[in-house]
């Protein structure tokens, strides 16, 4: 009996030492504009996400969770380097941020480390699927920042024109690699084929270690869906578009139950930046926060956030420390083995500790919230840091909100403390000895931060040249006189949409 017992016990620990001894696989399910309210799981009351709520209920859920910055690629950027985007140039062009374009000339800097070339030198493989937005020009694509493949869209789903956008410059291009393979793209079939295609990746690649980078283009405007999620969400196109996405979701976790490695593949599901709340109901929630997109605002910039890694994340707890979108890179690169590159400053934390004792201490003293790159000149200081949040209190320097951009600068500044008001109504009172010992606090911390900063060439600053837009033949209107320049799929033009478009001038919106 106490041999077998024995026996038993060893083979138990050397199990589970096998299992935390071998490096796991990684998986990015990266939403866009999916603000914190957006999730059923986060409360909604008419959003359904069942795959994604299941994520949450088998592994950590994250209630402080902070994305880089308020859009799109100066977020990505930081995911994908584990720094703030201020240190790589790619915090927009001026000092209230931006995005990179269509035709932009600069791109993720070649000097900068993703974490799929720091995981290739670990043996893993490395495939991106979905919105990169990172630059469209070849030198500036997935393939050229280690991933071994692409299958996706370059940037936003809304800034090409397609039979969901009918008004945009230059007909939208799908990628494979950096070839065009699709313009217009179809976007009624899009995320089934992202779906596909990371499926595809996971089954081809189950013998080996890999990491996998998903960046939905939903929800995003337009809010394309396939047929089957035309209509069937009571929340209207933006439900219908979080229902479609939410759907691949579990069809790429049923890949890697069917390729047997799920129980060795560490899931994160996050957003790049809060709801677009300029389109109204085409946009999301950020729920109990105040404001979204475009703002720093805590609606801005709090994400859901969600881990999950069966027989090693305990199922269904509840995190309140405060963790960042950027922590990505340096918790995969420690559980791969791989150092951190040590001729830089990397911003982001190992959150790893979290996944084995829940009532771990963040490992952020302080968050720095950015609006854009600072643009100081004789006549007046524009900075780009216009809130930090150190412990539980976050001081705005300067706010806007998406209804009225005018930048408005606050001495002192507006001080909340965000775990009794993280709706960011009650500021406190500047006469306090509470208001002054956090904004000691506060201020030695943004002292230090802006002393480890280096100057570095601003890419979203060096602009724009139409000779750079994606096009799969410039002369397709030889063939195709009544369609866009560019175009080399015609049938996508009159490709089946989910009501009818309706153009306005700036803004697109499908009723």
């Amino acid at each position: 009996m106490g041999s077998a017992v024995l026996a038993v016990s060893l083979s138990v620990i050397l199990y589970l030492a096998g299992t935390h001894a071998a490096t796991p696989n990684f998986l990015i399910l990266f939403a866009d504009d999916m603000g914190y309210g957006d999730l059923s799981v986060n409360g909604h009351p008419t959003v359904r996400t069942p795959n994604i709520d299941s994520l949450a209920h088998g592994g950590i859920r994250f209630t402080q969770w902070y994305s880089a910055f308020h859009v799109c690629s100066p977020s990505r950027a930081a995911m994908l380097t584990g720094r703030l985007p201020i240190r790589s140039g790619t915090a927009g062009a001026g000092w209230t941020g931006g995005v990179f374009r269509q035709d932009s000339v600069g791109g993720l800097p070649h000097n900068e480390t993703t974490f799929a070339e720091a995981l290739k030198t670990a043996g893993y493989a490395t495939g991106m699927v979905g919105k990169w937005h990172l630059g469209q020009r070849t030198e500036f694509l997935p393939t050229n920042n280690g991933f071994d493949e692409y299958f996706g869209l370059p940037y936003s789903d809304d800034m090409g024109s397609s039979a969901w956008v009918p008004d945009g410059d230059i007909p939208l291009p799908l990628l494979h690699n950096t070839t065009i393979i699709e313009q217009p793209t179809n976007l009624g079939t899009l995320t089934q084929r992202y779906a596909d295609y990371a499926s595809d990746f996971i089954n081809r690649k189950k013998e080996e270690k890999f990491v996998l980078y998903m960046a939905f283009s939903h929800v995003h405007t337009p809010n394309f869906v396939s047929k089957e999620f035309c209509n069937t969400s009571v929340r209207g196109k933006f439900g219908d578009a979080a229902a479609e996405m939410d759907h691949a979701v579990g069809l790429i976790m049923a890949a890697l139950d069917a390729a047997g490695v799920r129980n060795n593949t560490l899931t994160f599901f996050t957003s790049d930046n809060g709801p677009w709340l300029i389109q109204r109901l085409q946009g999301g929630s950020a729920g109990p926060f105040y404001e979204g997109k475009t703002t720093t605002w805590e609606g801005g910039v709090r994400e859901p956030g969600i881990a999950n890694w069966p027989g090693t994340i305990t199922p269904g707890i509840i995190a309140q420390q405060v963790v960042a979108t950027y922590d990505i890179f340096p918790t995969m690169l420690k559980l791969a083995g791989v150092a951190l590159p040590s001729d830089r400053v990397i911003d982001g934390r190992d959150m790893s500790p979290l996944f084995s004792d829940p009532t771990a201490a963040s490992q952020h003293d302080c968050i720095y919230i950015y609006k854009g790159t600072p643009q100081n000149t004789s006549n007046q200081m524009k900075p780009g840091l216009w809130a930090i949040r150190c412990g539980a209190y976050k001081a705005h320097f300067v706010t806007s909100n998406h209804i009225n951009t005018t930048a408005v600068f606050h001495d002192p500044p507006l001080l909340y403390h965000l775990e009794r008001d993280a709706t960011e109504v009650y500021a406190l009172k500047a006469t306090t000895d509470e208001f002054t010992a956090a904004m000691a606090t506060i201020m030695a911390a943004k002292t230090k931060h802006e002393a480890s900063l280096t100057p570095v060439p601003n890419q979203m600053a060096l602009g724009q040249d139409v000779k750079y837009r994606l096009c799969c033949n410039a002369d397709s209107r030889k063939k195709y006189p009544q369609y866009q320049v560019c175009t080399c799929n015609p049938e996508n033009w009159s490709a089946w949409t989910c009501g009818r478009p309706v153009v306005h001038s700036h803004i697109q919106t499908v009723v």
